[in-house]
C-alpha cells in the first residue's frame, strides 16, 4: 500500500470503529472497490492499537474511576460499572478465540459484509424508532445494570461477523434495553476498551511471533491517521447524538450494503 491508501484506510478505521457503520465492512469493501492490495497483519495491528488508544484518551477519566472503584471502596458505582464491562466482554473473547480463524477464512466476503450492513442497519433503525416511542430512559452510565450489560455483551459476539459493527449492534441492544442514545453510545465505547485492547494485544503477539515489522514509516502514518480520526469520531458522536437519532447511520448502512450487492 502507498501512503495515500494507508492514510485513507487509517481514517476509515478510526471513524468506522466507533460509528455504528462497521469498520470491518468498510476495510473489506474499500480495497475491493478501488482495486487496492490486501491489508496485512502489520496494518491490522497498528490500526487496532490506534483505535484502542483513541478510546482510552477520550474516556481516561471514566477509566481511572472504574479502575479505582474495582480495587478500593472509593468510586463504588464506577467500580461496579468496570466489572460490568469486564463480564460483558467475556462472551466475545471466548467466541473470538474459538471461531476467529474460521470467520476470517470463510465468511470475510463482500456478500457477507453487504447483507450484514443491510440487516443490522434495519435493526439499528428499528431500535432507534422503538426507543423514541418508549417511556423513561436510563441516562447514566453507572445505572446501566447487570442485566442490560450482559445482554449488550452477548450481542457484541455478533460483531465478529464482518459488516455487523460492534458499536452498531451494542447500541441497538442498548436502545432496546431502555438506555437513552447518549448512554448506550458511552457504554458501547467503554465496552470497546477491553474488546479492542484485547484484539490489539492478540494481533501484536501474533505479529511478534511472525517477525513482522510494525514500526515502518508507512504504518506509523496510518496509525496517526487512525488515532486522530478515532478521537474525533468518538467526540463527534457523543456531541451530536442527543440531537440526532441513529437513523442516518441506519440508512447509510442499508444504502452501502445495496451498492456492494449491485456493483461487487
Amino acid at each position: 500500500m502507498n501512503y495515500l491508501e494507508v492514510i485513507i484506510l487509517g481514517i476509515v478505521q478510526g471513524i468506522t470503529e466507533f460509528l455504528p457503520i462497521s469498520s470491518s465492512g468498510h476495510l473489506i469493501a474499500i480495497p475491493e472497490l478501488f482495486g487496492w492490495e490486501a491489508r496485512g497483519l502489520a496494518f491490522d495491528t497498528m490500526m487496532h492499537l490506534a483505535t484502542f488508544i483513541a478510546v482510552v484518551v477520550v474516556f481516561w477519566s471514566e477509566i481511572r474511576k472504574m479502575a479505582v472503584g474495582m480495587v478500593t471502596k472509593k468510586e463504588k458505582k464506577y467500580g461496579q460499572l468496570g466489572w460490568m464491562v469486564v463480564v460483558a466482554t467475556i462472551p466475545v473473547v471466548v467466541v473470538g478465540l474459538w471461531l476467529g480463524d474460521f470467520i476470517d477464512e470463510t465468511i470475510r466476503t463482500i456478500d457477507v459484509v453487504a447483507w450484514s450492513l443491510i440487516v443490522w442497519g434495519v435493526v439499528l433503525g428499528c431500535a432507534d424508532m422503538l426507543s423514541r416511542m418508549g417511556g423513561k430512559k436510563v441516562k447514566k452510565d453507572v445505572a446501566v445494570g447487570w442485566k442490560r450489560s450482559i445482554y449488550i455483551g452477548l450481542a457484541q459476539v455478533l460483531a465478529l461477523i464482518p459488516g455487523t459493527s460492534r458499536s452498531g449492534v451494542t447500541m441497538s441492544v442498548g436502545l432496546l434495553a431502555g438506555l437513552d442514545r447518549k448512554t448506550t453510545a458511552r457504554f458501547s465505547f467503554l465496552l470497546s476498551i477491553p474488546a479492542v485492547g484485547g484484539a490489539a494485544a492478540y494481533v501484536m503477539l501474533k505479529a511478534a511471533s511472525e517477525g513482522v515489522d510494525l514500526f515502518t514509516l508507512e504504518l506509523m502514518v496510518g496509525f496517526i491517521a487512525s488515532l486522530i480520526s478515532g478521537i474525533l469520531a468518538i467526540r463527534f458522536l457523543l456531541k451530536v447524538i442527543e440531537k440526532w437519532s441513529f437513523m442516518p447511520f441506519a440508512v447509510y448502512r442499508v444504502l452501502l450494503g445495496l451498492i456492494l450487492l449491485l456493483f461487487l
